[in-house]
């Protein structure tokens, strides 16, 4: 799916209406930089951290994994509300994330191939036809 299909305003009004939480500001893809979790690469990073770990950002199970250990003591409770979080959201959420950067720019383009948790298929009309793959 290149960036030349999408139409990136159209795809954010969507996202935003199915998944308000994208946009959150302290937690989430709009708060961190785009890519693949610094801990496993397996999946989109969401929660940033600021504990005794090496890594910036991580993925929601890795975030939850991870536990208190991935916040400074100063932040146990900002780590806490993101896991909770983090553990609340929607099974489709890696392909959201992914579609979210794809429509701010932050992603020039997704290869759903490569990514083992990316369908398309479940998302609304709305999604599908501002990436150019509706019926």
């Amino acid at each position: 799916m290149r960036d030349t299909e999408v139409d990136p305003p159209a795809l954010r009004r969507a996202l935003l209406e199915l998944a308000p939480w994208l946009a959150g500001t302290e937690v989430g893809p709009a708060v961190v930089e785009a890519g693949d979790c610094d801990r496993c690469g397996g999946a989109p990073r969401l929660l940033p951290l600021c504990g005794p770990v090496s890594w910036t950002a991580v993925c929601r199970d890795c975030g939850l994994a991870l536990g208190e250990d991935g916040w400074c003591d100063g932040h146990a409770d900002q780590g806490a509300a993101a896991r909770d979080w983090a553990a609340a959201l929607p099974d489709t959420w890696p392909t959201l994330v992914l579609l979210w950067w794809l429509a701010t720019g932050e992603l020039r383009a997704i290869d759903p191939t490569a990514r083992r948790r990316t369908d398309f298929e479940p998302l609304p009309a709305p999604v599908r036809a501002a990436l150019g793959t509706a019926d």
